[in-house]
């Protein structure tokens, strides 16, 4: 039951996108229930997530360091809010209440279903299947994310003789639809496939959701894949990261293979065979 007369300011989150998916998002969702008004403080690219409960948006898409799971290096999050408040007129509200990112549980360990007190409202996680059943999408056969990160983890990148390699033999017999997402800045792109890089990401739910299948090494994309329905084939370094694709950040219980013997580079032979393998046509 909302509060009458009450506002609810959340943001801004300025950390990794799988962490604002897992972390945040849902958790926001469900304490905006308790609240007349919700006023979300969120980058441009991730306005999508709360479109389905916000009522305010302001944007927040400065950079000042390298970001984390939840905050950026060099982020004064104090300061940074009040500006926004001031700024925004937000002081006028009725009855404010402000929530700024939090580890939420025991990280790297959290699940979907941990909740935590603010104030007297226990926060208890609400997920959605996020789609866009408004327009029809293009059913594609695989969706890429090519993670190509020169900064920050550089060396987790797969090459990209691999992905070629990969859609060559997913393709033996040339019926098969490809492409790619993520942004331009840190995604590559694929010869011979559609570039839906830097989408709006409604478009990207309704992408993801529509795919039958989507791959690539453990990044935001590939987290946000669980979240629209969509199958997904990831590889990675971390064992954890197996519970966390397969059960703690898995709330609608999304067919996914995660990879981890051979880290972050196995090879596209592997890869496929393993899809062989665990397919679910």
């Amino acid at each position: 039951m909302k509060k009458s007369n009450s506002t609810l300011i959340a943001g801004p989150w300025v950390g990794e996108f799988g962490w604002e998916l897992f972390a945040w998002q849902a958790y926001i969702r469900s304490l905006s229930r308790s609240y007349q008004k919700t006023v979300i403080i969120c980058r441009s690219n991730s306005a999508e997530l709360y479109k389905d409960f916000a009522d305010q948006f302001v944007l927040c898409d400065e950079r000042t360091g390298i970001v984390d799971s939840y905050y950026m290096h060099g982020f004064d999050f104090n300061s940074r809010i009040k500006t926004i408040i001031l700024k925004n007129n937000l002081h006028k509200e009725n009855n404010i209440s402000i929530i700024l990112p939090r580890r939420i549980g025991s990280p790297p360990h959290t699940h979907y279903t941990e909740s935590f007190k603010f104030g007297n409202i226990n926060v208890v996680p609400e997920y959605i299947l996020f789609n866009d059943n408004d327009r029809k999408y293009k059913k594609y056969d695989f969706i890429f994310h090519v993670r190509d990160r020169d900064l920050v983890r550089g060396q987790d990148n797969w090459q990209f003789d691999k992905w070629e390699t990969l859609k060559n033999l997913l393709n033996t017999n040339n019926d098969k639809t490809f492409a790619c997402v993520g942004t331009k800045n840190s995604s590559g792109l694929v010869s011979e496939t559609d570039d839906l890089r830097d989408i709006p990401l409604r478009e990207l739910f309704g992408t993801l959701n529509n795919a039958k299948y989507v791959m690539g090494p453990s990044s935001g994309p590939m987290h946000l894949s669980s979240l629209c329905g969509a199958k997904h084939i990831v590889w990675g370094s971390r064992p954890l990261s197996l519970d966390r694709y397969e059960e703690n950040w898995n709330p609608h219980k999304t067919p996914v293979l995660f990879l981890d013997e051979h880290s972050w580079h196995p090879s596209a032979e592997y890869v496929y065979e393993k899809y062989m393998d665990w397919k679910h046509d």
